[in-house]
């Protein structure tokens, strides 16, 4: 007999880990290409954060009521085969894991370029090195 989820996590959880995948992410690399990408135009970037801005918001409220219809573990997955095609969750799902992988090696090049942004070499062995090091901790527990 399998054993049910236990849902812990209150609105004001899920908010703050959303918020924090989101903007821990994008904040420190994202802006400042768009800054670069805008030739230093603040109403163009501030035009573009906005655009993103709703393209996140539609996002998150489709994946919202996407998780009130089918409460159920599997995310992405689970809404492409109950909504579409068994093979569009397939391909939803691979979509997120490769979407997360390509999200953490942002993540790890962007910390190693912080700490050496002189010295690329460094800079990616400091990103190998972050996700080989919080893997073990994942992996610990």
């Amino acid at each position: 007999m399998t054993a049910a989820l236990q849902r812990r996590l209150t609105l004001l959880h899920a908010v703050a880990i959303g918020l924090g995948s989101v903007i821990g992410a994008g904040v420190f690399t994202a802006i400042g290409l768009a800054a670069a990408l805008t030739g230093g135009h603040p109403g163009l970037l501030y035009a573009a954060l906005a655009v993103a801005a709703v393209a996140a918001l539609c996002n998150a409220l489709s994946t919202a009521q996407l998780a009130t219809v089918h409460p159920e573990s599997g995310g992405a997955y689970v809404y492409g085969r109950r909504q579409l095609h068994p093979w569009a969750g397939f391909v939803a799902g691979w979509g997120f894991v490769t979407g997360k992988t390509a999200s953490v090696a942002a993540m790890a090049a962007t910390l190693g370029l912080y700490l050496f942004p002189d010295d690329a070499a460094a800079a990616r062995w400091t990103g190998v090195a972050a996700v080989v090091v919080l893997t073990g901790v994942a992996m610990a527990g």
